[in-house]
């Protein structure tokens, strides 16, 4: 049965820890975006025409094209948005030049304070390592390093390694969301779709775990440590019970924002328990600039749209 009132989550979890009430990573998130009145979350996927070209001549005083991108964006993200994702195949793509860029720019973001995303989909044996390598940066073997209150992981990894991830975040203040349908697929055969035998899919099988193994690990403000990551579906209000712990983020495009099933994870009443992630490629098409020079203050006026469409949406719920 949902619990639709955050009051009634956190008195379910003071009854579970015996009167003990725990902050975590995703009470600072919901406080930023209390803070700034925003419930979207701006995610970087750069592609090579996002980026300037390097106008100084002088090598020694060249930035390079991804921070100059990123770093101008920060600036203008300040007042729209709690937190920032970084989708961390794109930067990848770039090669060594990404990585440092991409270890340059979240070490940049959360010393801004936002709160930030790395959007890896960490999978197989390796994603918990890849959890303690995000999550403890004072790594000495390295100097680049990925630092981010967040990532996201594959939905199939062990369910060993989905106990150790919410162990670990709550020893460092950190979230995971585990990636369950993060793309508007409708086609069957995807195997997103294939049914287990308890004839759940494969991603609301992935939602369920999060709820699961989550849901010892609730903070103060009654959400987990183990949140998800998800697109608009028919069925989205069947997901947020499947999970009535753990923050959703709802991968989604502008177009989406006039679909109701956009919202159908944020409770009713108190309207929290979801946060909206609009990409920069796709928010720069969308707005009409593609194929020429971008206009960053064009785009990230068109996302303060989005942002306040969103919460007008959000506040219907009430």
């Amino acid at each position: 049965m949902r619990l639709p009132a955050q009051k009634s989550r956190r008195d379910a979890a003071l009854i579970r820890k015996k009167g003990k009430i725990m902050d975590n990573s995703i009470d600072r998130l919901l406080q930023l975006a209390e803070d700034k009145k925003s419930r979207v979350i701006w995610r970087f996927s750069p592609e090579i025409q996002l980026l300037p070209e390097n106008s100084d001549s002088d090598p020694s005083k060249r930035m390079s094209p991804l921070v100059e991108y990123c770093s101008k964006a920060f600036v203008e993200l300040a007042p729209h948005t709690p937190a920032l994702m970084f989708d961390y195949s794109a930067f990848a793509l770039y090669g060594v030049e990404g990585l440092i860029s991409l270890s340059m720019l979240l070490t940049m973001a959360k010393t801004l304070g936002f709160y930030v995303i790395l959007d890896a989909c960490f999978a197989g044996d390796g994603a918990l390592k890849m959890c303690h390598a995000s999550f403890s940066t004072d790594n000495a073997f390295s100097k680049i390093n990925f630092p981010a209150d967040a990532v996201t992981v594959s939905p199939y990894c062990a369910a060993e390694d989905l106990k150790a991830m919410a162990i670990l975040c709550r020893e460092e203040d950190k979230a995971v969301f585990v990636c369950a349908k993060t793309r508007k697929v409708t086609d069957k055969e995807s195997f997103e779709n294939i049914k287990t035998d308890q004839g759940q899919k494969l991603y609301e099988a992935a939602v369920d775990d999060a709820g699961a193994f989550g849901e010892s690990y609730v903070g103060e403000k009654g959400y987990s440590v183990l949140g998800f990551m998800t697109a608009p579906v028919e069925n989205s209000s069947g997901l947020r019970d499947l999970d009535r712990w753990g923050i959703a983020l709802v991968n989604a495009s502008a177009d989406d924002l006039d679909d109701d099933n956009t919202y159908a994870f944020f409770y009713p009443q108190e309207c929290e328990g979801e946060f909206v992630v609009l990409t920069d490629s796709e928010m720069i098409k969308r707005s009409g600039q593609a194929g020429g020079s971008i206009d960053l203050k064009s785009t990230v006026s068109f996302f303060g749209e989005c942002v306040k469409k969103v919460e007008e949406k959000r506040l219907e719920k009430k």
